[in-house]
């Protein structure tokens, strides 16, 4: 079921050749983490709401009813569904089969960090010459 859930989430891209969110090991990432009760919270919340709005579980509806199901739980529980989804964008982005197709690196920065090119400081030259947009408080 959590592979259903997470290539609804992340269904990934063939073009860009970016895997869905299910060939990477949530199950690890979760118990690592121990996030199981989130996980199981909104497992069981996306199974209510889709039994209540199309009568049957989560993974027997289509994409269209599947992404339906989806915004009801966002709207109905928005701490559970931010609280999942930030763990599914954190385990899909640092899984390092993600990272090394986006070419960002697959390992952690530091310590040696990643090499960063000559910076441009000209464009936030408008930035500066803006001058203060803020008030003093006393």
């Amino acid at each position: 079921m959590i592979k259903i859930v997470l290539d609804a989430i992340i269904p990934g891209d063939r073009k860009l050749k970016m895997p869905p969110a299910s060939a990477i090991d949530f199950n690890k990432y979760t118990i690592k983490y121990g996030i199981e009760n989130i996980v199981n919270a909104f497992i069981i919340e996306l199974n209510k709401t889709s039994m209540k709005k199309f009568h049957g579980e989560f993974n027997t509806l289509d994409e269209i009813q599947m992404n339906t199901v989806l915004k009801e739980v966002k709207f109905k529980n928005i701490r559970l569904f931010t609280e999942f989804i930030k763990h599914v964008f954190r385990a899909y982005y640092s899984d390092k089969q993600v990272l090394s197709i986006l070419n960002v690196g697959a390992s952690p920065p530091f310590p040696n960090g990643n090499h960063i090119g000559e910076d441009d400081w000209a464009i936030l030259m408008p930035v500066y010459e803006r001058g203060k947009i803020y008030k003093d408080l006393d």
